[in-house]
């Protein structure tokens, strides 16, 4: 009986055990739940301040993109450029700091390259973003127009069913769709947007919904099951407006500091054929059109910039990097196309010749003997006041199919012959059928001196670890 209190006192010594060994295993638990808990926190808050650090850093890339379209020209130099000083901008409890870094190969006239790069900090965390830009260029349409209309009209002009439009396409005014045109490139329009003065627009397509007297406006990309059309690259509706410039003064400019700046109604010939029958490739010719006496000159002793103070009549074959411009109206006399192409599937792989071709006023293709039966044009082209388009377009027997390897700028939608749709079929009534493709080779280079849009195009992006 002795031992029984002994035993009861090595239980309860046991049991005092147990409970402090479950204490401890509780609170080394707690501490280990606390210690995680805390240390989820701290991965929550350093998350949440490494993504406000890298959404600081996109602000100051954007920022930066509206500064330089902000800026009359493209600005010049090789040093970093502070566009908000030189102290970081505060933003929602953190910073960004921005340069910008203009390409020190950037040429006096043509695309230039810059590479912006932001900086943002939130929360003791910091991320840097760096964007490679460069100047968007007209060059980088296949169409772009002021009104969707002919001139004094307020009809619409319609994209069919039988247009295939492979490169990307702008207006200001309101697109019209009839049918299933397919849009290969980015399709956009300010019709509605921000810059558009008439509160009545609002940033919709015009369907043509079977009828003219039926047409019905939507911001939707198809209006089945009459109007289907195919955006490759999406589609963006009341977007700011593009401007497109009033003049050649630039170009005239450019001509006169290096280039070849003539007046008078000329005759403009690329490789001009001798009398013994070969060409002069390389060489632009010119002579007034009443004479007889031509001046030729190679491309490669200017700067590839020919304005004429006056009308223009051209054609030819160009064999390198041409622009030209003159103050009044353009006439496409015959052929104008590279010499390293085919005349109808357009340039070869690898070739370097680049046309452009602006005028202040029309770019007319003439109703001349050779243009009667097709007419091949390998150029980016700017009509500024008013319209590409054909002379005598509605009248007479059709012409065959225009070709065109490179763009068209202008301000009202010009015409080049008449028809009407038979299914997807264009059937041709006079002038001409079109065939129109886009110059990819745009997509980085352009004539030289071409005109800019004032907007940035984004090459690359990525962060600096």
């Amino acid at each position: 009986m002795q031992n029984v209190p002994r035993q009861k006192a090595r239980e309860r010594g046991s049991a005092l055990v147990a409970v402090m060994i479950l204490g401890l295993i509780t609170l080394l638990t707690a501490a280990a739940v606390f210690e995680y808990a805390a240390r989820d926190a701290a991965l929550a808050a350093d998350s949440v301040s490494r993504s406000k650090a890298l959404y600081l850093a996109e602000a100051g890339l954007a920022r930066a993109q509206t500064w330089l379209e902000a800026q009359d020209d493209p600005p010049p130099g090789v040093l970093g450029i502070l566009p908000f000083g030189s102290a970081p901008d505060t933003l929602a409890g953190g910073t960004y700091f921005v340069t910008i870094q203009p390409d020190p190969s950037n040429p006096y006239f043509s695309r230039k390259y810059y590479t912006i790069t932001s900086t943002g900090t939130a929360g003791g965390k910091t991320r840097t973003l760096e964007q490679e830009v460069m100047t968007q260029s007209f060059a980088q349409f296949i169409y772009f127009t002021e009104e969707e209309h002919m001139p004094g009209s307020y009809a619409p002009i319609w994209f069919c069913s039988a247009d295939h439009i492979d490169g990307a396409l702008h207006t200001n005014g309101q697109i019209h769709i009839m049918g299933d045109p397919w849009f290969a490139g980015h399709v956009s329009s300010a019709y509605g947007g921000p810059d558009d003065d008439d509160p009545s627009h609002e940033p919709l397509f015009m369907y043509y919904n079977g009828s003219f007297w039926t047409h019905k406006e939507s911001a939707e990309p198809s209006n089945p099951p009459y109007d289907e059309p195919t955006f490759g690259d999406g589609y963006e509706l009341g977007m700011t407006a593009i401007d497109l410039p009033e003049c050649v003064d630039d170009l005239e400019a450019m001509a006169e500091e290096g280039g070849l700046h003539l007046s008078g109604d000329l005759r403009v010939e690329l490789s001009r054929r001798l009398p013994d029958g070969s060409r002069l490739y390389g060489y632009v010719s010119y002579k007034p059109i009443s004479d007889f006496t031509w001046v030729d000159v190679p491309i490669s002793s200017f700067n590839g910039i020919v304005f004429v103070n006056g009308d223009v009549q051209i054609a030819g074959i160009l064999d390198g990097n041409l622009t030209v411009a003159c103050s009044n109206n353009m006439y496409i006399m015959n052929d104008v196309v590279y010499r390293d192409a085919d005349p109808v599937d357009g340039p070869n792989e690898g070739c370097d010749d680049m046309l452009g071709l602006v005028s202040e006023q029309n770019i007319v293709v003439k109703n001349t003997r050779p243009n009667r039966h097709d007419c091949n044009i390998h150029a980016h082209m700017m009509a500024l006041d008013t319209s590409f388009y054909a002379e005598n377009y509605s009248s007479g027997t059709p012409r065959g199919t225009l070709t065109v390897h490179g763009g068209i700028i202008q301000r009202y939608r010009g015409a080049v012959g008449t028809g009407y749709l038979d299914g997807d079929q264009v059937i041709i009534r006079s002038g001409y059928a079109k065939n129109y493709h886009y110059d990819s080779r745009f997509d980085s280079l352009q004539p030289p001196g071409y005109f800019l849009t004032g907007k940035y195009f984004p090459l690359s992006w990525r962060e600096v670890t």
